[in-house]
């Protein structure tokens, strides 16, 4: 008995020990610091080798330190092995790393997680070897500067969950079959890889049973014929397809509404769709944000998203389909030719924060339903036929408004002073109406327009989903202000511009005092009215002023002297006014030709040909050249050379080491100034790369 004791309390002992690190793990006391293998920190410092550092995102990376400790490297807290190395590099500013990847990541054959996206490889192509990382399970590529072809090798990743090679150079793909290899794939994306030549692109995507994220904006889609004949990609949460040319004769549609109902996210704008919207849309209940712009769709919205006859509901509110829509966030028909009124059953949506209904032939009156959606922040109306006065309860019943834009439509009647209400207020455009009546004196309760700097937070909040979402948006979004005549376009305007754009009206009396409160502004047009009364002598305190416009209208006075104190202005148009006096002289003023001054009877001064009273004034020709002759003389007889000369020595030596001699001795302002200047550049990338893409497909094809 004894025996049988003991020998159960050594097996019950060695059963405990085997399970000792399960159970540590369990309650959270397993040893976190094995020390990664050394094999695996070697394999890293040769990683860095390859490296381009310009920010010390790698300084963690020594050989006197636990490699389990360095920056985006992760170890398994039972083998000590490295499970993650993440050097995603999508912060604002961009601080990302260049050069290429060292084949020594083979040595990292327990790797489940690899990041290295928003960097710049220098157009190289994707190493092979990553096709030997069996254990990966996410594999984050995007944005990060690879070219040359896509290794088909990357098919090996059987335990793949996450893939995205999107906006990189990569050549024309022919095939794509390596893709149904990745059988656990949940998330695909290879935005703007062209795959014009992948005539069978829908019926690879198809045999990925388990994907539900998939992102192919802007990759030249070629229109499929057919429908997949095995329906397995059936659990698709986010269908992003803009961007393509696909035309309603592609079966892509059809698949969607046989084998997808279930899509939260569904992009198909910018492509070539025509006609009415198909009622299947009607079987996708659970859609949160569509975006249907830029098609060539046509008809009445209130038929658009199927007939609902067979509800009981609907045989009272004609236009009740909807309501099967309530849970939708952000709707985007903008661009298209839709006509009608807008129904009230718009008025359903709930939950809606962003509606683009712009450029479209919309007629009537905005329904009253429509202040049920007080969660809106973005709203757009732009270039309808919509009329009627502009409702107060715009003011009242929507206070996180964001953006307002109701340009170019029929709206008349005064505006509403509830706006002033919009305290979260960023742009405001009403421009090319008939509204009238003077303008409100408490625009200045527009508390974000009052403040400097970064955008307001709610918008922000809606719009960053995940920074490639946020990415892709950021060159969607545009908006147009009206210069002398000509719309100018401003793009990534959500929280970079502050505008209001009430141009093209027959709005009278002054210029509220209270405007200069808005320090935040970026952009003012007034022009095309009929204000009258003087520029405010405080108009310098809109520092964050780039283009203001007040042309056409009946002002008078003189134009305040503080208007050269606004340094960033770079637009300028007071023409067509009753502007009297001589035109203020500044470093800043003097860039803005004769066009930004001119149809004012009674103003003078450069760059205007109407000299001032006590100017010099030229009276003939011979006299011209006397003047010219006698400034020859004085240049010959030394006045000019010896103190002009001097002036310019001592000003290139000053200036030169001024500069270079402090970047010579400060080792941390050089380090910014370098830095600023690859940021610099790599805006300018960003900003011409998707362009380029499409351009280089274009002379391709």
């Amino acid at each position: 008995m004894g025996g049988s004791s003991l020998q159960f309390l050594l097996t019950l002992i060695l059963l405990l020990l085997c399970m000792k690190p399960t159970i540590a793990n369990y309650l959270g006391l397993a040893d976190t610091h094995l020390g990664c293998k050394e094999h695996e920190r070697q394999a890293f410092l040769k990683i860095k080798q390859d490296l381009i550092d310009d920010y010390g995102l790698l300084s963690s990376w020594s050989t006197d330190q636990d490699c389990c400790k360095w920056s985006g490297v992760r170890c398994s807290n039972q083998t000590g092995h490295i499970i993650m190395l993440n050097l995603n590099a999508s912060s604002i500013p961009p601080r990302h790393l260049r050069g290429k990847l060292n084949p020594s990541l083979i040595e990292l054959k327990y790797l489940t997680y690899l990041d290295v996206s928003y960097n710049d490889f220098n157009q190289s192509q994707i190493p092979e070897i990553i096709g030997s990382l069996s254990n990966l399970r996410h594999l984050d590529l995007f944005y990060a500067k690879f070219g040359r072809n896509i290794p088909f090798q990357l098919g090996n990743l059987s335990n793949l969950q996450y893939l995205d090679l999107g906006l990189n150079n990569f050549n024309k793909p022919e095939k794509l079959e390596w893709l149904p290899q990745l059988s656990s794939l949940k998330y695909l994306g290879m935005s703007t890889v062209n795959l014009s030549k992948v005539y069978n692109w829908l019926h690879v995507v198809n045999k990925l049973p388990y994907l539900t994220s998939l992102f192919l904006y802007s990759c030249n889609l070629p229109n499929i014929f057919s429908v997949p004949l095995v329906n397995s990609s059936t659990s698709l949460d986010v269908l992003q397809l803009s961007d393509n040319n696909l035309t309603c004769s592609s079966s892509v549609l059809q698949w969607l509404f046989k084998s997808n109902t279930s899509v939260v996210e569904l992009d198909f704008s910018s492509n070539q769709f025509q006609g009415l919207i198909p009622n299947a849309f009607s079987r996708i209940n659970s859609l949160a944000h569509l975006y249907l712009n830029s098609n060539e769709f046509e008809g009445e919205i209130s038929k658009a998203f199927g007939d609902l006859s067979n509800n009981q509901l609907s045989r009272r509110i004609p236009d009740s389909c909807w309501m099967h829509l309530e849970e939708l966030v952000i709707l985007n028909l903008a661009n298209n030719h839709f006509h009608g009124t807008i129904p009230s059953s718009v008025g359903f949506l709930h939950e809606i924060v962003t509606l683009d209904l712009g450029n479209n032939n919309f007629s009537g009156k905005l329904p009253s339903s429509l202040k049920n959606c007080t969660k809106l922040i973005f709203f757009n109306l732009n270039q309808n036929d919509l009329s009627g006065q502009i409702p107060m309860w715009l003011g009242i019943s929507h206070p996180n408004l964001v953006v307002l834009i109701l340009r170019s439509n029929y709206f008349y009647g005064a505006i509403p002073t509830h706006f002033c209400y919009l305290a979260h207020l960023q742009i405001l455009d009403v421009a090319l109406n008939q509204i009238s009546g003077s303008m409100p004196k408490c625009l200045n309760n527009l508390t974000t327009l009052t403040q400097k700097g970064s955008p307001n937070a709610t918008i922000t909040h809606y719009y960053t989903i995940n920074s490639k979402s946020l990415f892709y948006m950021l060159y969607a979004d545009h908006m147009f202000f009206m210069w002398k005549g000509k719309e100018h376009e401003y793009k990534n305007i959500l929280g970079l511009l502050k505008g209001i754009d009430l141009s093209s009206n027959n709005l009278t009396g002054r210029i509220p005092r209270e405007i200069v409160e808005l320090v935040g502004l970026v952009s003012l047009n007034l022009s095309r009215n009929r204000l009258t009364g003087q520029i405010t002598s405080e108009i310098d305190m809109l520092q964050s002023l780039d283009a203001l416009d007040l042309s056409k209208n009946q002002l008078s006075g003189g134009i305040p002297s503080s208007l050269s104190h606004i340094d960033r202005l770079s637009v300028l148009d007071l023409s067509n006014n009753n502007l009297s006096g001589k035109i203020p002289t500044s470093p800043q003023l003097d860039t803005f030709n004769a066009s930004s001054y001119e149809g004012n009877p009674n103003l003078c001064g450069a760059p205007l040909p109407k000299k001032c009273l006590g100017e010099e004034i030229g009276q003939n020709p011979a006299m011209n050249r006397s003047k010219e002759h006698a400034g020859m003389q004085d240049e010959r007889e030394g006045f000019i050379s010896i103190g002009f000369y001097v002036s310019v020595a001592l000003g290139f030596i000053a200036g030169f080491w001024g500069v270079v001699g402090t970047l010579v001795l400060n080792m941390a302002l050089r380090v910014a100034y370098f830095r600023f200047l690859n940021d610099f550049k790599d805006r300018l990338y960003v900003a011409i790369s998707v362009n380029m893409a499409k351009v280089q497909r274009q002379l391709q094809n």
